[in-house]
């Protein structure tokens, strides 16, 4: 793939060429928030769009370098999801993703539906909303990501679409393989021990899986619209899905809700956290087993056990790991009590992941 270089003054033209539907009536404005890739937001007719552009490199940190074809396997997700193909009928008004308007392969760049401002899952959660609404929402998403792991179980054509060894290789390179150095830092005793163990897991999620997976699934890849009765979802960042094992979803989004509620500013927002959490796992388990397409073996006691490895794992990186900064340890010292709290429970995800009830996140 050629990779040109985009800029404030280029993208429209590019967005153009590429949505030949879409006319630019302003200058893009670069949106906020994003790490892998550069981001605007066009102004345009017949209405404004959202613009990705994914630079070989991470767009926040440039001497890091990154497969551009990120962006590519984002575009054939999406496009899974348009009318008439394999996963259209599990995009619903209530749970999607956006909407896929066009693809440069040249830049790369991805042209979607501009969802508007809306509020990323842990700054809604930590709001509090009303514990009915946060569980309807927890709910919806799991039925959804269930669907899209019972339904695509299995299936070759699917798994072409979404192949994507890089973005894991990167992934294991700078998460799993790093679980040892996490440990140390907070002076865990058995660091070494428990490091084996996480990159035995990243080795584990290099290899085939046996279905599809969103690969991000963490709250800031899940817009809420909440203007209504019921908050609906929009599903975001696709950058580092792949057919894969569907343990790293569950893992990945459990983690960052038992962040949420150890970090939320008030009890009610972190009833709220629970009671979204709760009624995500147990719509995602009721999904999963009752799809007729679904092999009851897919989300079974070892896929749990998984779950709660990489549980482990990605809370390490969100708090003495790499990726603490802009989140929610942003700046605690290890010898923070919420510090020491989190990476206990890190290290006893790994060191006994059977005694960890990942329907019962909130126990440890």
């Amino acid at each position: 793939m050629s990779t040109a270089v985009l800029s404030e003054d280029t993208v429209a033209t590019h967005v153009e060429a590429a949505y030949p539907a879409f006319t630019a009536t302003g200058s893009p404005t670069r949106m906020t928030g994003g790490n892998l890739n550069k981001v605007w937001r066009v102004l345009g007719r017949p209405v404004s769009v959202i613009a990705k552009y994914a630079p070989p490199h991470i767009a926040s940190a440039p001497d890091v370098p990154l497969d551009p074809e990120r962006l590519h396997v984002a575009a054939r997700c999406l496009q899974l999801f348009a009318s008439g193909e394999p996963l259209s009928d599990l995009a619903t008004p209530a749970c999607r993703p956006p909407k896929w308007l066009g693809w440069d392969a040249e830049a790369p760049l991805l042209i979607m539906e501009d969802l508007g401002d809306l509020s990323d899952l842990g700054t809604w959660l930590h709001g509090a909303p009303p514990n009915s609404k946060a569980a309807n929402a927890g709910a919806r998403l799991g039925t959804f990501i269930g669907h899209l792991h019972a339904r695509t179980y299995g299936a070759a054509a699917i798994a072409e679409q979404v192949v994507n060894p890089a973005m894991q290789a990167t992934r294991h390179a700078v998460q799993y393989r790093q679980v040892q150095a996490f440990l140390e830092a907070a002076d865990i005793a058995d660091a070494e021990a428990l490091g084996e163990q996480a990159t035995a897991l990243g080795e584990r999620f290099q290899q085939p899986g046996r279905c599809m997976i969103m690969g991000d699934l963490w709250p800031r890849s899940v817009l809420v619209d909440h203007t209504g009765d019921t908050a609906r979802l929009r599903i975001i960042d696709w950058e580092l899905a792949h057919y894969g094992h569907l343990a790293q979803d569950i893992g990945h989004l459990a983690a960052h809700c038992w962040m949420l509620a150890r970090r939320a500013p008030t009890p009610e927002a972190a009833d709220a956290v629970d009671a979204w959490v709760r009624a995500f796992l147990n719509s995602y388990d009721d999904t999963v087993q009752s799809d007729a397409d679904a092999d009851h073996a897919l989300w079974g006691a070892e896929a749990r056990r998984i779950a709660v490895l990489h549980m482990g794992c990605e809370i390490l990186a969100r708090t003495t790991g790499a990726f603490q900064d802009g989140y929610l340890y942003d700046g605690l010292a290890v010898t923070h009590p919420a510090m020491q709290a989190a990476v206990e429970h890190a290290a006893h995800c790994l060191r006994t992941p059977g005694d960890v009830d990942i329907f019962d996140p909130f126990g440890g």
